[in-house]
């Protein structure tokens, strides 16, 4: 069928949009048949302006934005197996490749691309978020439990006493450091404690002004939120060096009961760091957890991801950010706290962001995805 004869419809599948100048992957009809698209007019070209060998294969899967709602729905889900099947040829030939989604309701199209995993670099001076070198696994082997004896619940319940001693004595958004001493000769040795309170905000603003107050790094709301999800909460998390040797050496303080004593202190304002931040979603049980960290190192191994056998570890480039994927929803023995992970990084503010989803959330990849690309206009 010459172009001519083509409809307008299939003009705009066959042309595809090349808004965003994306080099596209031809695809041979007897591939593309051999899948189960036969005539569906996946269509793609060779980004001949790319070096041969370098060359990312990029699927590009468009939407007619002239059909029926009706129409659009049944076609979705007669062709969805079989876009399915694409994708995973292309990830078996070791390719990558690129989407094009189209969200109804808050946003338009955004577009991104699936690259192999590898180290994301987070610094200007280089330092990386890499996958820990082994994964985690549950350890068949019984380890014996110990058996507390009374001195260590004793000495445990005191420990809690004397943070809560200390806690009353300060004021919101102070912080102390303390010891727990046993003062009688050959008792348990001291133990160190801080109380180091998370600052709460049950509505944005709130947010917002504190970070501005303590310059801790602020968080803006995503552009795009899933239908349902509604801010939870934010909370910023302050930080501060112990001073171990000053702490010891600190005498008197409040006297508990059974012989314990705790010397304590103050910690001044200037020697806290407020450098973590977050926001929160609900939808029910399932939340969505954003998060940053002013980072401090520039070198090196930056963080290291936990990761189990069954983890999907990939790499995705959305808006000219590339961004490290988790997904743990295949293995439910090993808990690690989230179904979907993302984190990227902003080098030149010497930010890093952490997307996370519980288990319990029935979010997409491209959802979460989505959330993500609305924080980096």
């Amino acid at each position: 069928m010459c172009k001519d004869e083509l409809t307008s419809d299939e003009l705009f599948l066959k042309e595809g949009d090349h808004s965003a100048q994306l080099p596209l992957v031809d695809v041979h009809d007897s591939v593309m048949k051999a899948i189960g698209l036969g005539n569906d007019r996946l269509m793609m070209e060779h980004a001949s302006q790319l070096q041969a060998g370098n060359t990312p294969n990029v699927m590009q899967s468009m939407e007619p934005v002239v059909e029926a709602e009706r129409y659009r729905k049944r076609t979705l889900r007669r062709h969805m197996g079989r876009w399915a099947a694409a994708l995973i040829l292309i990830a078996l030939l070791g390719g990558s490749y690129s989407l094009f989604i189209e969200s109804p309701g808050q946003a338009a199209k955004f577009q991104y691309e699936v690259l192999p995993y590898q180290p994301l670099v987070v610094t200007e001076e280089g330092g990386q978020v890499v996958r820990s070198n082994k994964p985690i696994f549950l350890s068949e082997k019984k380890i014996p439990q110990r058996q507390e004896s009374k001195e260590d619940k004793l000495f445990s319940e005191k420990y809690s006493e004397a943070y809560k001693a200390v806690e009353k004595l300060l004021l919101p958004e102070e912080f102390a450091s303390y010891v727990l001493r046993q003062e009688k000769a050959g008792g348990e040795l001291p133990v160190i404690g801080v109380v180091n309170r998370l600052m709460l905000f049950n509505d944005y603003s709130s947010y917002v002004a504190k970070a501005k107050k303590y310059k801790a790094p602020d968080l803006k709301q995503p552009e795009y939120m899933p239908e349902g999800y509604v801010f939870d909460q934010a909370v910023i998390r302050p930080y501060f060096e112990i001073k171990e040797k000053e702490l010891l050496a600190l005498t008197g303080g409040i006297k508990l009961e059974g012989g314990y004593r705790v010397p304590w202190r103050k910690e001044p304002l200037g020697s806290i760091n407020f450098d973590n931040s977050g926001l929160s979603y609900k939808k029910g049980q399932a939340i969505v957890n954003i998060s940053v960290k002013r980072l401090k190192e520039k070198t090196g191994i930056i963080e290291s991801l936990m990761w189990t056998k069954n983890t999907i570890v990939e790499n995705i480039l959305v808006n000219g950010t590339q961004l490290i994927y988790m997904d743990h929803s295949r293995d439910g023995k090993v808990k690690l706290g989230y179904k979907y992970k993302l984190v990227w990084a902003d080098p030149e503010q010497h930010m890093l962001y952490n997307l996370t989803t519980s288990p319990e959330s029935s979010l997409t990849k491209e959802e979460i995805i989505h959330i993500a690309a609305g924080m980096m206009n």
